[in-house]
């Protein structure tokens, strides 16, 4: 695979030319939310020296943690930014660090980035942050057969279907400004307070991917030129490359809606110094929590496994399933599914999102505790008539939307992943 990266010749008049006002972050720590939450863990780390000294190495690990966070950014923009992949929210910070850590060159870099997509565990459960968006959610069977080509190769057909949905999901969100993607001038799509509104972020790939190409393309081209793809002026682009800059832009746009909503939003009051110690404290105990977990997996010959909570909640929500009472199965979805959507439209979604799959004899053969307050279910099910392995996630969250502990009175258990067509697998014949 030829993984570096060059712009056409016309591309690279064009954006030379009429390259727009970069937006204001020239940096990650340039952030509002960034600048705010480092003075707030220096301050806090300060009064640490007078009282609840004990909250001091956690204070000490947030900041480390922030600075880490900042530096990733920047050295990822650096890296890749000149070739227009993008940081957003769902990248897995662990991993950018390694790559670039292990990369010697922006190709090895790029060439790792792509891997890391390419993986069938990375849109598990990063499309349900998509379809937190009304507008994604509406286009999820496209985003789907966009997915689905992509893991088939299709790059080209897969890109066809991810520009029609940015260019639908943008023209959508701006009810008052009713313009696609594709007509909108990079300074449009600067956002506030996000790591995509990076000077050499978002902004900085819709030059190129707005520019017009005038004259017909015969080279293979690894860039994401909406304007020659769709008009037939870039002929050669069915490859990984430009695929995978179609889902790193997508999740761009997601997060400058994101950002432009709470943008929007009226500013809630800044926490006091008692309030954000008692969150460190919080979020210190749950850390403790998790290291000191250990994982266990309860099968259903197990005297405990008819008591399991999750066990029992999973039953409730399959049983509903299975009866097609889409209000009870609703009940499940994530919290920040449901975030601006009335019941009614929650139902609705729930409806054509399970309705399509008819699922009967099923059981649960065991539960696996893997943190406090999350548990794998599996078992075996009859969906679509065709015998299934099955598994899914169960999550025990508190009114906040936060995982909380099993013994947490007001939190309750919600399906993880919101996508039936994930949890199952269907049984192979290994004899045949």
């Amino acid at each position: 695979m030829r993984t570096s990266v060059r712009y056409s010749e016309e591309v690279n008049e064009q954006r030379a030319g009429d390259a727009g006002d970069p937006p204001p972050y020239g940096s990650a720590r340039d952030l509002p939310s960034f600048r705010e939450m480092s003075q707030l863990v220096k301050g806090a780390t300060f009064l640490t020296r007078f009282f609840a000294r004990h909250l001091r190495p956690q204070l000490l690990d947030i900041e480390r943690e922030l600075n880490r966070l900042g530096a990733l950014v920047d050295r990822f923009y650096e890296r890749l930014g000149p070739r227009n992949w993008i940081f957003h929210d769902a990248l897995p910070v662990d991993e950018i660090e390694q790559l670039l850590a292990e990369a010697p060159d922006p190709d090895t870099a790029e060439k790792r980035l792509i891997e890391l997509y390419r993986r069938d565990e990375f849109f598990t459960w990063r499309l349900q942050r998509l379809y937190t968006h009304e507008g994604l959610s509406t286009r999820r069977r496209q985003i789907e057969r966009a997915l689905e080509h992509y893991g088939a190769s299709e790059f080209d057909s897969c890109v066809f279907h991810l520009i029609a949905v940015m260019d639908g999901f943008v023209n959508d969100f701006e009810a008052e400004n009713r313009k696609g993607l594709h007509a909108r001038e990079p300074i449009e799509m600067a956002a506030w307070d996000s790591i995509v509104g990076h000077h050499q972020g978002f902004s900085r790939a819709m030059e190129t991917f707005g520019v017009t190409v005038k004259k017909r393309i015969d080279t293979e081209v690894f860039e994401l030129c909406r304007n020659g793809i769709m008009h037939g002026m870039v002929v050669n682009f069915d490859n990984e490359v430009v695929a995978t800059k179609a889902w790193n832009m997508l999740f761009a746009v997601a997060d400058w809606a994101t950002a432009t909503t709470k943008a929007a939003e009226p500013q809630e009051p800044k926490p006091t110094w008692r309030e954000a110690l008692a969150s460190i404290k919080r979020n210190a105990e749950a850390r403790k929590r998790d290291e000191q977990h250990v994982e266990q997996t309860i099968e259903h010959s197990d005297a405990r496994f008819a008591a399991d909570e999750a066990v029992l909640q999973a039953k409730c929500f399959l049983e509903a399933w299975e009866r097609r009472q889409w209000g009870i199965v609703t009940e499940f979805m994530p919290p920040v599914l449901r975030e601006r959507r009335t019941n009614g439209q929650a139902i609705s979604e729930t409806k054509s999102w399970f309705g399509p799959h008819e699922i009967t004899a099923w059981s649960i053969t065991s539960v696996t505790h893997l943190l406090p307050g999350a548990a794998d279910i599996c078992g075996i099910a009859t969906v679509d008539d065709e015998q299934c392995d099955m598994k899914f996630r169960m999550v025990h969250l508190d009114p906040e939307g936060d995982r909380a502990p099993r013994e947490i009175a007001d939190a309750r258990w919600h399906v993880g992943i919101w996508a039936p067509q994930r949890y199952f697998e269907p049984v192979t014949d290994d004899t045949a």
